[in-house]
């Protein structure tokens, strides 16, 4: 820190990242790339002034010329009294246990062994299938290192891991339709990847959207697939953010402690479960996290607000976002919830759309399958949904219990009542 003079107060985060991705279309490798980076990212605070600089040139002369140009910057920029650091306590501390999400072994796994992973999976469809066009399959994985230091105190690091293997499988349709699915597997360490089966089931997935078209436009009950499910509580998460209260675009302002959803909307935030994605014990800004209830029964329990939220909205400051969420299950399987639902449309992808963050009106294109009682009756695209977020999830009427455990947001299929298709 003794190198920025001139700044009131600082902020360094040192970034590490180890990357290898191998792409294999057709039996045929099409990348393989592996990659090391890093970089240092600065927040100064000068008279009332924040500045936040990026830079991956790390030699002594480099790194002193960005510092002064840096600071330079930054006293050109418009004051915000609000923008300062964490408050000392509110830093985690240190002394907590090892949250065990990072593969220290993955550098030592060959590339041949990567690369036997790719092919075997999209050998899994390529020519097993007259009807596969293409068979895309990846192989990621990633280390992250992370090193924080403040000029009021805080130091930490903090590693993960990250290791995917998945295939997207495109088939001859009716006519001139393509249509394309996929799957994929996530895991935190390499030995755990269950890469098998993955070409399989992307191949199952793309084969059933054959004879896709639109059911007749109406309100249906409508299941949304556990891996997409995520997508409908984006909005929500935006509009609990403190920026989105602050300049007033966030349908939920106002709405601290009510009934925003149906009683089956229980999420909680838990960044402290070894083992998982997202898992960590503190913020960027080097603020502690904690287990924190973000919906109790559909009641709204907290908004995302950070140091400087905190000081524009004369609120205490809360956590910078979610970390690793888990919406509530049953003991009900997908395949229950589709039967309990009689007629329902089961959405397995969106394509497109928008939700408008001050009314929280939206509107979604969709690909599915209309069901009756658990029967998969008829393939569906060229459709959209449209409503209001706040009606929709007063709506959630069925929470089943099949969200992929090793993904950052655990959230199962759900099921909606009177949504409007067209």
């Amino acid at each position: 820190m003794s190198m920025i003079d001139g700044a009131a107060e600082a902020r360094l985060t040192l970034l590490r990242n180890e990357e290898e991705s191998i792409s294999v279309i057709n039996q045929r490798l099409e990348k393989s790339q592996r990659s090391e980076s890093l970089s240092l990212a600065i927040t100064l605070y000068i008279d009332g002034r924040e500045g936040f600089f990026y830079t991956n040139v790390l030699d002594d002369e480099s790194l002193l010329r960005f510092v002064r140009q840096s600071i330079e910057t930054t006293r050109l920029l418009a004051p915000d009294a609000a923008r300062r650091l964490v408050s000392p306590e509110r830093y985690y501390k240190g002394g907590a246990p090892s949250l065990q999400n990072c593969d220290a072994m993955l550098r030592d796994v060959s590339s041949d062994d990567k690369n036997h992973i790719a092919f075997s999976a999209n050998a899994e469809v390529y020519g097993k299938d007259s009807r596969a066009i293409s068979v895309d399959t990846r192989y990621v994985d990633r280390v992250h290192h992370a090193s924080y230091m403040t000029s009021n105190g805080f130091s930490a690091s903090e590693s993960s891991s990250r290791v995917t293997i998945s295939t997207i499988v495109s088939v001859q349709g009716e006519g001139d339709a393509r249509p394309m699915d996929g799957w994929g597997q996530t895991r935190l360490f390499y030995k755990d990847l269950p890469w098998q089966g993955v070409g399989d089931i992307a191949l199952q997935r793309a084969l059933r959207k054959i004879g896709q078209r639109p059911v007749p436009a109406g309100q249906y009950s409508m299941v949304v697939e556990s891996p997409v499910a995520g997508s409908l509580l984006s909005p929500i998460f935006s509009a609990m953010a403190g920026q989105s209260l602050q300049q007033h675009t966030s349908f939920l302002e106002g709405k601290l402690g009510e009934q925003v959803g149906s009683p089956l909307l229980d999420v909680e935030d838990n960044p402290h479960l070894p083992g998982t994605r997202g898992a960590t014990y503190f913020d960027y800004d080097g603020s502690a996290t904690r287990p924190m209830k973000l919906f109790d029964k559909g009641k709204l329990c907290t908004y995302f607000i950070d140091t400087p939220m905190g000081i524009k909205l004369n609120m205490e400051p809360t956590t910078q976002g979610t970390h690793h969420v888990i919406l509530t299950p049953s003991s009900c399987s997908l395949q229950d919830v589709l039967k309990d639902q009689g007629e329902c449309i089961l959405v397995t992808d969106f394509n497109g759309g928008n939700c408008n963050p001050v009314t929280g009106h939206f509107s979604y294109g969709i690909e599915g399958f209309l069901c009756r009682d658990g029967v998969y009756v008829q393939p569906i695209s060229g459709m959209n949904i449209t409503g209001n977020m706040l009606d929709l999830w007063k709506n959630l009427v069925q929470v089943a219990n099949d969200a992929d455990p090793y993904e950052t947001e655990l959230i199962p299929s759900l099921a909606f009542k009177d949504v409007a298709f067209y």
